[in-house]
């Protein structure tokens, strides 16, 4: 982390015997049908998610909006019946089982969420606490690495409403958590498991293979600094390490080495939007190469998502799968992502617990 970033957090220790209002921040999505095209005009009116000069930001928001916003209705109909976003329950379902383990060890806290494009906003959010009781606040991003175009921009967005929703409350910021145990534990062990049953159905190493995929960036930010890749290497390359730990106990450490993405991992990326450069390779044509090389067995492994949504449910369930059995892939898996995982909501909630409050935090 650019130390430029992380000093703009703030970093309070707050009172653990007070109420605590705890804000899981993401982008959000659209809560039926007709929030499609509001939801992607926000979207797209951002700078730091569709960079061109500010003064155009709104007027492309609309343009793109519109024209995009048929398509993407339907899409989310494809994975939810109602049209809306899957990412909402969940979000809101992991701030309240968080919220439980604090205040089940001592620290008293309320879950809830805001979003950055669509509802509930932050004073939304900020308002219902208060009226709950909430006296101090904790906001954590829903994505694991930082990037100024999606942790940034949505922190960003909920501390401004701060001042005018909760004047003079306190607030710590956890902006970043690439490397926490539980979330790196999720991951290996959903890498693991396909690993080790590839090689313990005799399949030749040389035709499998494990691909990481985290979320596209327009590459500019990278090359401004951003630390986005720098962090998500570091997911991957510890998510790595947990998988060739798993495999040589399980007897398979020579099967391992001549599998692809193994020994060196290989990570992709997706979700790329518009002409502009972004983060590559591109996921698809990453699949594409592999099974041009031989793969035949892949599993995918997502890194950069904290629950299932369109991303995850259309675009590697459905869109990427298709794309790789046309190309010849006989088995296709892809990684859960965290979603209600005991084992992550635990660690989250134990690294609040150290970051966020006071050390004289009683426990029971």
């Amino acid at each position: 982390m650019q130390p430029e970033i992380k000093a703009f957090y703030s970093d309070e220790r707050l009172d653990p015997g007070k109420s605590t209002g705890l804000i899981l921040c993401g982008m959000g999505g659209p809560d039926g049908p007709e929030a499609v095209e509001p939801f992607l005009r926000n979207l797209f009116s951002d700078p730091s998610i569709f960079p061109v000069p500010k003064c155009l930001s709104p007027l492309v928001g609309r343009l793109i909006s519109k024209r995009r916003a048929p398509k993407t209705r339907l899409r989310y109909l494809q994975v939810s019946p109602d049209g809306v976003t899957p990412q909402l329950g969940t979000t809101l379902a992991q701030s309240q089982a968080l919220a439980q383990m604090l205040s089940d060890n001592g620290t008293p806290c309320i879950g809830s969420m805001a979003m950055r494009y669509w509802h509930p906003f932050p004073e939304e959010t900020l308002r219902d606490l208060i009226s709950q009781g909430a006296e101090q606040f904790i906001l954590v991003p829903t994505y694991p690495q930082y990037s100024c175009a999606t942790s940034g921009s949505t922190l960003k967005f909920v501390l401004d409403a701060l001042p005018l929703a909760a004047p003079g409350k306190p607030v710590h910021v956890m902006h970043e958590w690439p490397l926490l145990e539980g979330f790196v534990d999720v991951l290996a062990q959903a890498s693991s498991k396909a690993m080790i049953g590839f090689a313990q159905q005799g399949l030749d190493p040389a035709q499998c293979a494990l691909v990481y995929v985290a979320h596209s960036l327009p590459q500019k930010y990278i090359d401004q600094g951003d630390p986005y890749l720098e962090q998500t290497l570091a997911t991957v390359q510890a998510v790595q390490a947990k998988v060739q730990q798993a495999l040589t106990e399980a007897g398979q450490e020579s099967w391992l080495t001549l599998a692809q993405g193994t020994s060196l991992p290989l990570l992709a990326f997706q979700s790329r939007v518009g002409p502009i450069k972004w983060l590559g390779p591109e996921v698809t044509q990453t699949v594409q190469n592999l099974a041009e090389g031989g793969c035949r067995h892949l599993h995918i492994q997502p890194v950069s998502f904290t629950c299932d949504h369109v991303e995850t449910l259309l675009e590697l369930d459905v869109e990427l799968k298709e794309s790789a059995q046309q190309a010849g892939i006989q088995s296709f898996s892809r990684g859960k992502a965290l979603n209600m995982d005991a084992g992550w909501l635990e660690s989250l909630a134990a690294e609040l617990q150290r970051r966020s409050f006071k050390p004289e935090v009683s426990h029971r």
